[in-house]
């Protein structure tokens, strides 16, 4: 096994770690490797420290066990995986247990009195009436040492800060706090564009039913509390929690309005040679960029709430090790994985908080990350995203390198608020080119590998490595490859395959062709088991 070393910055917060006695409040930003700290501290006071419990979100239980594993050898590590499957007798060095399974399993944790409790985007935990919250509250209680790691700012309310400082006992607890920029002064810069286009007409018509039918609702509720007395800022609040459902409605048959705009962008990209990430927020709109993907002939991967554990590390590993161009998340990918196999990412949808965008954004700005990175946002013009980009970008101007600020809230809740206070304001449309994205007909298939004999890549942009790996992307043989005459030439099938006379250039892109040809029929050149008895007994 290849020997696992920490940056200089990462032996720094482990030596912090030890000399605070391993209660320490870890709020780097993602990508900066505290997982990778927290299990170097314990392999270098494994005996002291057994039996560790970690606590994390669903999607990377598996991460840490793999990387429980490679920091911590010989150390035996239970996952825990569901709500009744006892845990084993023999006691574990680590256990691994999901937010969502924290309620249910954490008195049996208790049991094993451990003795470090690792919480992992501890965020999870900052409202104290949730179950989550008063779960890891118990454990932390009985738990000797703790281990808070987060890489949000903790900038909805004081109260919430609060809340992960009592578990310390403490107003004022260690804590490491660094930012990318400062520890990987390597990793080249990220870019944030926005990519303005207009809607579909029959989803344009759609939408402005939709929007009309909730402006109506507003002014009605606003008018009926206003004249009953209320305060204009207090009817807004109130307002809040209905509107959020209606919002979200709306935002959603925004969301699928935007599908053809997002899978045209996407198959753009890929015949580029650009591996990419999507993030949505509903499901629907996730199976939309699905079904037209699929027309394409692109590969996907997708990462959402009810995606499986063991299929969630699958679909990560399969889109790092370029099997596949295009990997789709909603919300439950934007926290603990790695994506820095792609520099371009796209929101499909925009997210409430720009908290909750720059977590999904750091999945591929990362440490080991070796190309500048761009932030798409696909914005549609004259719709609820007008609104949404003024509020976003006004607060991650203002909170830009806060943590547990008193004075700034963003939630989801307070985004509603700035939206339906603000819902009567002319909003002036933003400037920049509108792109036909989605507007014109869907892109040609890929070909289907069957059918294709070789492919030709313009030796100007494309190396024979580049190459190759753009058709093993997306699903070609990838055989024979030379560079002659200013291309380079990957066979995916033998010529002898096919008809003579009818191969024909096919161009994919500005600098990628296919050679397809007419297969001829496959025949068998093995004879019947019948046949080669009778052959053998008559040589014999």
């Amino acid at each position: 096994m290849r020997k696992r070393i920490l940056r200089a910055f990462q032996k720094e917060d482990v030596q912090f770690i030890r000399e605070s006695g391993y209660r320490v409040l870890i709020a780097n930003a993602p990508g900066t490797g505290k997982t990778v700290e927290c299990l170097a501290a314990i392999a270098g006071d494994r005996k002291r420290l057994s039996p560790v419990v970690v606590v994390c979100p669903a999607s990377v239980v598996t991460h840490w066990r793999r990387e429980a594993r490679k920091w911590c050898p010989g150390a035996k590590v239970c996952t825990v995986t569901d709500m009744s499957t006892p845990l084993p007798r023999r006691r574990a060095s680590i256990y691994i247990i999901s937010w969502s399974l924290l309620s249910q399993r954490y008195m049996e944790l208790l049991g094993k009195r451990p003795s470090l409790l690792i919480a992992d985007e501890c965020h999870f935990a900052k409202s104290p009436d949730a179950l989550r919250s008063q779960s890891l509250w118990a454990l932390a209680k009985r738990t000797p040492h703790l281990l808070l790691l987060t890489g949000t700012p903790l900038i909805n309310r004081r109260s919430e800060l609060v809340t992960l400082q009592r578990m310390f006992g403490s107003a004022d607890p260690p804590m490491i706090r660094r930012l990318l920029e400062d520890v990987a002064t390597d990793i080249p810069p990220k870019t944030r564009s926005t990519l303005h286009i207009s809607l579909r007409p029959k989803d344009a018509a759609r939408y402005r039913r939709a929007e009309s039918d909730f402006a109506a609702w507003l002014e009605a509720e606003l008018n009926k509390r206003l004249s009953a007395g209320e305060a204009e800022a207090t009817a807004h609040r109130a307002l809040a929690a209905e509107s959020l459902v209606k919002v979200g409605y709306l935002r959603r048959i925004l969301g699928e309005s935007k599908v053809h705009a997002a899978a045209d962008w996407a198959g753009r990209a890929v015949r580029l040679g650009e591996p990419v990430v999507l993030f949505c927020e509903h499901r629907e709109v996730v199976r939309r960029i699905q079904v037209l993907l699929r027309r394409q002939r692109i590969g996907f991967v997708t990462v959402e709430g009810a995606t499986p554990r063991a299929a969630r590390q699958r679909a990560i590993d399969s889109f790092q090790a370029g099997k596949v161009p295009v990997f789709i998340g909603s919300k439950a990918a934007k926290e603990g994985i790695t994506l820095h196999r792609a520099r371009h990412l796209l929101f499909v949808e925009r997210y409430f908080t720009s908290a909750e965008e720059e977590q999904a954004e750091d999945r591929i700005r990362r440490i080991g990350q070796k190309n500048p990175t761009t932030i798409w946002f696909l914005h549609a013009l004259g719709t609820i995203d007008d609104r949404l980009s003024r509020i976003i970008e006004s607060k991650r101007r203002l909170i830009r390198d806060a943590i547990g600020s008193a004075d700034i809230v963003e939630s989801e809740a307070s985004t509603v608020v700035d939206l339906i206070s603000a819902w009567s304001e002319h909003i002036e449309l933003p400037t920049g080119e509108v792109t036909e994205l989605g507007l014109g007909p869907s892109l040609d298939p890929l070909p289907s590998p069957t059918d294709v004999c070789s492919l030709l890549f313009d030796g100007s942009r494309w190396t024979v490595k580049s190459a190759r790996a753009w058709a093993r992307m997306n699903g070609y043989h990838a055989g024979k490859t030379h560079s002659a005459g200013g291309m380079v030439k990957v066979s995916n099938h033998n010529p002898a395959h096919f008809h003579s006379g009818s191969f024909s250039p096919v161009r994919l892109s500005s600098d990628i062709q296919a050679v397809m040809g007419k297969r001829k029929p496959r025949r068998s050149t093995r004879s019947s088991p019948k046949k080669r008895r009778g052959k053998r007994s008559m040589i014999g």
